[in-house]
């Protein structure tokens, strides 16, 4: 194997948690040497941090690949979304989120076997960890004694696991959630309370040290993408954001009540990637998604509909940035307050119903102008005005990929496989049955007052 895969190989077969801490050429002072814990020693240490005891004595195994993998698919496939992954890689690639020749429930097991990370098996509490590869070597790393960091990095990482499915109930709480991005959000604090306890662990569980730390782990996001070429971009950068941005938002909870304002996230946990994206909209003015229900679409297509699902500002960022730079697409998906995608099947067809809901007027505009031109990128054609309103575009009529984008108020609606003029006709009964409404808020933290401020259809 060549050294740049090797290296490569290396550092994935470690975790994607070990590959932030330090599996890549980094600062040499960024983390102190931690002398290796025995496994007992190390359930203290965890359970020391985070001030939660393991309510179920936890074993460590060492299972066959044979077993890795009955276990990780066992997880697949009571993940709520087994069921309509093959849909979501069609959606995903008519969108444009995913390459044509993806096999995503292929490269999501192919992804996690070369991780071989550790997994926590509830039902006979313990952590079943793959067998050592014989031959192959750990990277250099400036700290020395790289290969038992990674090892306790890695169990760490699985008794924070252990820690949350003991006390918060969090795979339960997952099958609970109805959306992608709902979910996504979930395991992004999973994910980020484990890097937390990590860097506990590396650095010293105090506020300074672990801030120390998470400035370090930023700056690795650039190069954890690099190391990952091999993924389809969507899975990198979701893999990267969980890391990252979960970490992130973990922190401010952290640095307010310590481990306690941890603890307490797992009982009103973050409803949106935006939430994580800007912590503010969280902790300080909370904005929770908008709940919108397009009567009109579900009344007309509703015994063809395939998928509903709420792409959410993370993965609505992701789309853009096929066709935007990154600054562009961040910036036009900033002010997403929710969205509703629906897909029917007529005949061969996919037919897209897309609403999406934003913070106000501007906020609304600036995602149509951006959506607009990538569109118009993807798919080589030019949107035209309607004579219906100066709002409202779609293809010409002879276009092979009919089109319609209209912004109304503080929403904008894509509907994407109907040709016009029966797409302005959908429209406009569309705005008249059109229902939203936001769900209660909770308060975090006890921080600040929360503020209501439901949205209205036209702005």
């Amino acid at each position: 194997m060549p050294d740049g895969r090797r290296f490569l190989a290396c550092s994935l077969s470690s975790g994607l948690l070990f590959l932030f801490f330090g599996c890549v050429e980094t600062d040499p002072g960024l983390f102190p040497p931690t002398p290796p814990l025995s496994f007992e020693k190390l359930k203290q240490r965890v359970s020391q941090i985070r001030g939660l005891p393991l309510r179920h004595d936890v074993a460590l195994e060492t299972g066959t690949i044979d077993e890795i993998q009955a276990l990780f698919e066992r997880s697949i496939m009571e993940d709520p979304q087994n069921e309509v992954l093959p849909r979501m890689a069609r959606l995903y690639k008519r969108l444009g989120l995913l390459p044509e020749d993806t096999d995503l429930p292929k490269a999501l097991r192919d992804l996690y076997l070369f991780h071989q990370e550790p997994l926590y098996d509830s039902r006979k509490n313990a952590i079943i960890r793959a067998p050592s590869k014989p031959g192959v070597a750990v990277p250099r790393s400036p700290r020395g004694s790289e290969e038992d960091v990674a090892k306790q990095l890695l169990l760490i990482h699985a008794l924070t696991h252990a820690l949350q499915e003991q006390h918060f109930h969090l795979e339960q709480n997952l099958k609970h959630r109805n959306t992608a991005d709902s979910r996504l959000a979930l395991r992004a604090l999973a994910k980020g309370d484990a890097v937390l306890v990590g860097l506990a662990h590396l650095m010293g569980d105090s506020r300074e040290k672990i801030l120390d730390g998470m400035k370090g782990l930023a700056r690795l996001a650039e190069q954890a993408d690099k190391e990952l070429f091999h993924l389809p971009q969507l899975l990198r950068q979701k893999a990267i954001f969980q890391y990252l941005q979960g970490s992130q938002f973990a922190l401010w909870a952290y640095s307010i009540k310590g481990w306690e304002g941890v603890n307490r996230l797992f009982s009103d946990p973050p409803l949106s990637t935006k939430q994580l994206l800007h912590p503010e909209k969280y902790y300080v003015k909370r904005a929770d998604p908008v709940q919108i229900t397009p009567w009109s679409l579900i009344r007309q297509f509703g015994s063809q509909k395939i998928l509903e699902e709420t792409l959410g500002e993370f993965l609505i960022r992701a789309l853009l940035s096929q066709t935007l730079s990154k600054e562009e697409a961040a910036r036009a998906a900033a002010g997403w307050a929710g969205d509703n995608l629906f897909a029917f099947q007529q005949g061969e067809e996919l037919v897209l119903g897309w609403v999406t809901a934003w913070d106000n007027r501007e906020e609304a505009l600036e995602f149509y102008r951006s959506y607009r031109g990538a569109l118009e990128k993807r798919y080589g054609i030019s949107l035209q005005p309607m004579p219906v309103s100066n709002d409202t575009l779609a293809t010409p009529r002879e276009s092979g990929h009919p089109l319609l984008l209209q912004v109304r108020g503080a929403f904008v609606l894509l509907l994407d496989g109907i040709p016009s003029p029966r797409s302005a006709e959908i429209a406009e009964a569309f705005w008249k049955e059109l229902e939203t409404g936001t769900e209660p808020l909770g308060i975090p933290l006890d921080l600040v007052r929360q503020h209501r401020q439901p949205l209205s259809l036209i702005r």
